[in-house]
Parts: structure tokens; C-alpha cells; sequence
């Protein structure tokens, strides 16, 4: 599951890149990628090394229709992987996102809201609950703060929640993130 969303991650990723070849529309305008820490709502340690283990890569594409729709920032569907080096579930995911441009500063602020799917879907022992369709499948909400910086790079930091609303039979047990990652507009 993992090589697949790479490979897709990696169409995608050429297929944006030839998209202005064949058009006026970029269709893919950002890549981000960077570090994650999972877990960090645990025991509330945001600085314990340990828990840094995952790598993201999130694709941005552009979408002017739906930009008909923000009276102000910019309104784009993503797609993202996040690999775990740490034997815990990796997990893809998608949705939509609405970045804020600060006026005159070059700091933005964003806001995610989408789905996800983890690996532990296809991966768990046979019996396990991450097995059902409750909790291989989830909410992905996600709030970021970044700084452009020069050469249509960026610096951006994270907080990613991933609940399960009870959905395996258990009391709810959500999964808090922190990030760091380096954006790359086109």
C-alpha cells in the first residue's frame, strides 16, 4: 500500500509538472514535505525525540472554480502520505484546503479538513478491530502556520488530529501530530 501511494504521489508529481506544457493551468502549484512526531497529546512531551519517526509529502493542486467561492484566501484539494519508520500504521489522505495570506507579511496561516485511510486496514492481524471499516477510515483536520521564503519556498508547521470517533468498539482514542515541512510552489 505504501509503494502504490508513492508511485501515485509520483505520477502525480510529473504529471503536474508537464501540465503547463499543455496549458495556461498548472495543476500542480505545491509540494510540501518534511518530518512529523506522532502521539503528542500522550503525555503532552512535544519535544521528545522519540516520537519523531514519520516523513509527509502532501500535494497541492489548484482548482480556480473553487476559488469562485472564497471571499479571501485560496481554496485547493490536496492529497498527502505520511510513511511511519516506527512500526506504526502509515496512513494517506485527502481533502480540501484553505490557505490565508497574510497582506503585507509573508506568513500564512491554513486549514485542512478531509479523510484518511490507514494501512492497518490491510495490514493488522486478522481479528483486530483496525481491521473494520470504522478504523481504517477516519477524519484528517489539520491546521498549519507557515513563512515564504525566497525562491517560492516555505516553511511551515503543523498540528494534525486524527480521530476515530469510537468508530472500533473502543472508547474514542484520536491521534494528535506536530510537523515540520518545507513547501515548493511552481
Amino acid at each position: 500500500m505504501v509503494r502504490s501511494l508513492f508511485r501515485l504521489a509520483l505520477i502525480l508529481l510529473l504529471a503536474g509538472a508537464t501540465a503547463p506544457a499543455f496549458a495556461q493551468f498548472n495543476l500542480l502549484p505545491e509540494i510540501r514535505a518534511g518530518i512529523t512526531a506522532r502521539g503528542v497529546d500522550v503525555d503532552g512531551d512535544l519535544l521528545d525525540p522519540e516520537r519523531i519517526g514519520n516523513a509527509n509529502v502532501e500535494l497541492l493542486f489548484a482548482a480556480p472554480d473553487l476559488n469562485a467561492w472564497t471571499v479571501i484566501g485560496e481554496l485547493r484539494p490536496h492529497l498527502g502520505a505520511t510513511v511511519s519508520f516506527r512500526d506504526q500504521p502509515s496512513y494517506g489522505y485527502a481533502g480540501l484546503s484553505w490557505t490565508f495570506q497574510a497582506p503585507i507579511l509573508p506568513v500564512f496561516v491554513e486549514a485542512s479538513l478531509g479523510g484518511v485511510a490507514h494501512t492497518s486496514l490491510v495490514s493488522a492481524p486478522q481479528d483486530d478491530p483496525s481491521r473494520n471499516f470504522g478504523c481504517g477510515f477516519g477524519l484528517r483536520a489539520a491546521g498549519s502556520v507557515g513563512l515564504n521564503l525566497p525562491l517560492g519556498t516555505s516553511l511551515i508547521a503543523t498540528v494534525e488530529h486524527l480521530p476515530d470517533f469510537g468508530a472500533c468498539g473502543t472508547p474514542e482514542r484520536a491521534n494528535t501530530n506536530v510537523g515540520v515541512r518545507l513547501g515548493w510552489r511552481f
